[in-house]
C-alpha cells in the first residue's frame, strides 16, 4: 500500500522503503523516525508510547497525532483480521508485490504462511 500511494504521489523515488522496517534507516518520510517508533510503540504497548504522543502533539499538532493514531490503528486492525482467517494475498498482488517483500524481509513475517 505504501508503495502504490507513494507510486501514485510520484514520491517513490525520493522514499527508502527499507525505513518502514529500520528504524535506523530515513524513510525520506518527513518525521518519518518518529512516525515509526510511534507505530511500533503502539503496536508493542511499550512504556515510550505515552511520551511519543506528547511528541508528535508538540512537534507536528494534536490533529496529526490524532490522524496517526487513526492509520496505525486501521493496518493493526486489517493485519489481525487477515492473519485470524488466514486470508492470503491474492495472484496480482503477490506478483506486483514480490520484490518488495523480499526487499524488505517480509517473506519472514509469520503471516506470510498465508500465502503459498
Amino acid at each position: 500500500m505504501l508503495r502504490e500511494s507513494s507510486n501514485r504521489s510520484g514520491t517513490l523515488d525520493s522514499l527508502n522503503l527499507q525505513g518502514t522496517v529500520n528504524p535506523d534507516t530515513d524513510s525520506g518520510v518527513p518525521h518519518g523516525s518518529l512516525l515509526t517508533g510511534f507505530a511500533e510503540a503502539a503496536v508493542r504497548r511499550t512504556e515510550a508510547l505515552p511520551g511519543l504522543r506528547e511528541q508528535i502533539a508538540s512537534e507536528l499538532g494534536v490533529q496529526e497525532l490524532v490522524d496517526v493514531a487513526g492509520v496505525v490503528a486501521n493496518f493493526q486492525r486489517m493485519v489481525r483480521i487477515a492473519d485470524g482467517c488466514g486470508i492470503p494475498l491474492d495472484e496480482f498482488t503477490k506478483d506486483a508485490t514480490d520484490d518488495c517483500r523480499e526487499d524488505l524481509g517480509l517473506h519472514e513475517y509469520a503471516s506470510a504462511a498465508n500465502t503459498a
